[in-house]
């Protein structure tokens, strides 16, 4: 599969039902939501949710799609953290697992917010036993935080500062 037939596009409304497809996928849900299926009400929460992310701080949620296609095959979102910290979140249809579209959104989402020059940090959390989530912060240069306690059990940090951000480390995707 060629690498560069894929892009990141901003989320818009009427993906719902296929951002709710990609997120009801066991793969993808058994790390994102404690292992629970989401109902559709948590996907339109979590675009309206993103929406807002937008503001200030150059957040949102990005998908990752072929051109001229509307299937979603990833999402990259940056949140507020509400401390001058943007909060990494990234997930992949198992389909296009081992390709390494994780780190590229993931880096391409992270050129974009620290772009604003008003993000201090970027940071993402996983669960413990989430080895591949870990290994792609760590592939993008993140720097382990600290351990936290979430609902399924013990899960890690990891830490971008600004300053240490080099957007030509890894290459990016285009956003259309």
């Amino acid at each position: 599969m060629n690498q560069r037939t894929m892009h990141l596009r901003h989320i818009d409304p009427d993906d719902g039902a296929e951002v709710h497809r990609l997120l009801c996928v066991p793969e993808v849900y058994e790390y994102l939501a404690d292992g629970v299926e989401p109902s559709p009400s948590i996907t339109s929460d979590w675009i309206s949710a993103a929406a807002n992310d937008s503001v200030p701080y150059g957040g949102g949620l990005w998908a990752l799609t072929r051109p001229n296609e509307r299937q979603i095959l990833g999402l990259v979102r940056l949140a507020d953290d509400g401390k001058g910290e943007l909060e990494l979140t990234y997930l992949l249809h198992p389909s296009v697992w081992g390709f390494g579209y994780a780190t590229r959104m993931a880096h391409t989402a992270m050129d974009h917010g620290f772009g604003t020059g008003l993000v201090s940090a970027i940071w993402a959390g996983a669960d413990e036993p989430n080895t591949a989530s870990i290994s792609v912060m760590k592939r993008l240069g993140m720097n382990f935080r600290r351990k936290v306690e979430y609902p399924a059990g013990v899960g890690v940090e990891y830490v971008m500062e600004s300053t240490a951000f080099d957007s030509s480390r890894i290459e990016l995707l285009s956003i259309v």
